[in-house]
């Protein structure tokens, strides 16, 4: 069992991905939710951000991110799924059936795990929309979400 390791980041989800695959062969959906939590943990803290991750599993965001005074509730959803026929990939921005709001997260991070491409998405940007469609290959106006891609910047304290 070998896991690679991506200059700079950690240990890559992928290998990551594989090397639970052997460890935990079925890959639920709460499964893949904590895979994109644990590549998020490692991002974020890898770029100097502080990561806390709530008791319990109640609340409606997964993680606290922390950055100088600032804390910030983040929700975080993942696809591995691309719809060939459209260049795209979509996630569902609901919990239990109803859309987050600005009470309750203040970023929706999306990650498109074979990319290996983040999206960091204030709450308020996605609102009245339940599914949310990214064009990362896109140059054309589909592509709403691309000015969020790895913006890491809006997680950091405001100077």
């Amino acid at each position: 069992m070998t896991m690679e390791i991506e200059q700079g980041s950690g240990i890559s989800i992928f290998a990551a991905a594989e090397w639970l695959r052997e460890v935990h062969p079925h890959g639920t959906q709460k499964w893949a939710g904590e895979q994109a939590e644990a590549a998020f943990l490692n991002k974020a803290t890898s770029l100097g951000l502080t990561v806390s991750k709530p008791w319990g599993d109640s609340e409606r965001y997964d993680l606290i991110v922390g950055s100088g005074s600032r804390l910030s509730r983040v929700q975080v959803k993942s696809t591995r799924y691309e719809y060939p026929a459209k260049h795209r990939y979509s996630i569902r921005n609901l919990h239990h059936g109803t859309l987050y709001t600005e009470e309750e997260i203040d970023f929706l991070v999306v990650y498109i795990v074979p990319l290996n491409i983040w999206y960091i998405i204030p709450v308020k940007a996605c609102r009245n929309h339940r599914n949310l469609r990214f064009f990362p290959g896109s140059t054309n106006s589909r592509g709403r979400f691309e000015k969020y891609r790895e913006a890491w910047w809006r997680l950091q304290s405001r100077k």
